[in-house]
């Protein structure tokens, strides 16, 4: 009842007249008395309250303001994306920064930032939310908020689009899966890591898995001395860089995938997320080197004990001894070796991915129409996302779907010859 309120009081223009374009929008909650609500449009403006949060709060990297900023720097001014950043305070301080971002065009939608490229999507929250902010009276809350985004020409929106977001944030229940949502076609993946390293190795991979490591690992021996290092400088990291995307290139137009390489605002947030000064301290950039070849690449963030897996490569002229495994079998030694608690591969299904792993982490979208404009893309938007799960469900659904891709891949790239 409350969303098709909303739907129809926007399309009445009856959500009151737009703050000033650089205001700081400011409201007491009704559902909850003792919070106050804050809207800003401004990542600077909110970068002091965000960092004690996340700092003292829960949350994932995707929710670091270093990697917000990279993203709407790289990304988001590129495209006309504009941050809607909201902050939930109460008497002792704020307790929640839901970082929203609301992108341009006909269909106007509200989303998390940097939703196109991160993987966990959701709030930073305290410690003291739950007790705040009772689970019953979110959903009022949540209807608050938008209706104060809508009374801002700068956070005016047609659709409600969030997707990727977990079941819980570190270790509390997510109040945003309280409200209508499905699930994602995709899960997340993460090993917890437990030392010695030779007795993990022996629990996750078989004994049949740990001799065709060692018989890959001896044959890539036979073509160049195998080492693993990690890029120390500027020039090693762009070096790293520049290969990886390369890789990624070649395995995307064989699996008949576009992939973020062939948009260089993605490629220019992997970039500025290495090089920055901010981030680059997080960042870890290795590669499995056999001779002078790269024959594989790994790009990762360590933040709060956990390894967190961007993005990997390999060079295809080695693709049958599989780097990239060997590789992140010297991946996994390290972070043991470095004391981190968690190896997290992020979203997406592979059978290495489900091998190594012992916790899949379900992922919800919520969509909704915010005015009557919005209502035929939720359908639409809907309609696909059921499509993708039906197909991701099951794996011998999903290697059809794939090699039927890379099929069709084959032949745009012979027609376009």
């Amino acid at each position: 009842m409350n969303e098709m309120r909303s739907i129809v009081e926007t399309a009445n223009g009856r959500l009151g007249t737009y703050a000033p374009a650089e205001s700081t929008l400011d409201r007491r909650s009704a559902a909850v008395p003792a919070v106050r609500i804050r809207v800003s449009g401004s990542l600077r403006e909110v970068e002091a309250a965000w960092r004690t949060i996340e700092a003292e709060g829960r949350g994932t990297v995707f929710q670091t303001f270093d990697f917000a900023s990279v993203w709407q720097k790289s990304i988001g001014v590129a495209r006309g994306v504009r941050p809607a950043i909201v902050l939930v305070s109460g008497d002792r301080g704020t307790l929640a920064l839901l970082p929203l971002a609301v992108s341009g065009g006909l269909v106007r939608r509200l989303t998390w930032l940097g939703q196109e490229i991160f993987d966990y999507l959701g709030p930073l929250l305290t410690r003291d939310f739950t007790q705040s902010i009772p689970a019953e009276c979110f959903a009022d809350l949540w209807q608050e908020i938008r209706s104060l985004l809508q009374q801002d020409a700068r956070f005016r929106h047609d659709l409600i689009d969030l997707r990727r977001m977990p079941e819980e944030i570190g270790g509390e229940r997510n109040p945003f899966v309280a409200l209508p949502v499905s699930r994602h076609p995709s899960n997340g993946y993460v090993a917890t890591l437990r030392g010695p390293w030779d007795d993990f190795y022996r629990d996750r991979r078989s004994a049949k898995a740990r001799k065709q490591d060692r018989s890959k690992l001896r044959r890539l021996e036979e073509l160049g001395p195998v080492d693993v290092f990690t890029a120390e400088d500027r020039a090693t990291t762009e070096q790293l860089l520049n290969t990886l995307f390369e890789q990624k290139a070649e395995t995307f137009r064989r699996k008949g995938i576009g992939g973020f390489v062939k948009k260089p605002a993605c490629c220019a947030f992997f970039r500025e997320l290495a090089l920055g000064p901010r981030t680059t301290d997080m960042v870890h950039l290795s590669a499995l080197r056999v001779g002078p070849k790269l024959a594989a690449i790994n790009l990762a963030v360590e933040q709060a004990s956990r390894y967190s897996l961007l993005q990997v490569s390999y060079d295809e002229e080695f693709a049958r001894f599989s780097p990239g495994a060997i590789h992140l079998t010297e991946l996994f030694r390290r972070a043991i070796d470095r004391g981190l608690r968690e190896f997290d591969f992020l979203v997406g299904y592979q059978r290495l991915k489900h091998e190594w792993s012992d916790r899949e982490i379900p992922l919800f979208d919520h969509l909704a129409p915010a005015t009557v404009r919005g209502i035929l893309p939720v359908a639409a938007i809907r309609l696909a996302s059921t499509a993708k799960r039906y197909i991701k469900q099951d794996e011998r659904r999903w290697t059809t779907f794939q090699n039927f891709r890379a099929r069709a891949g084959a032949l745009r790239s012979l027609l376009s010859l």
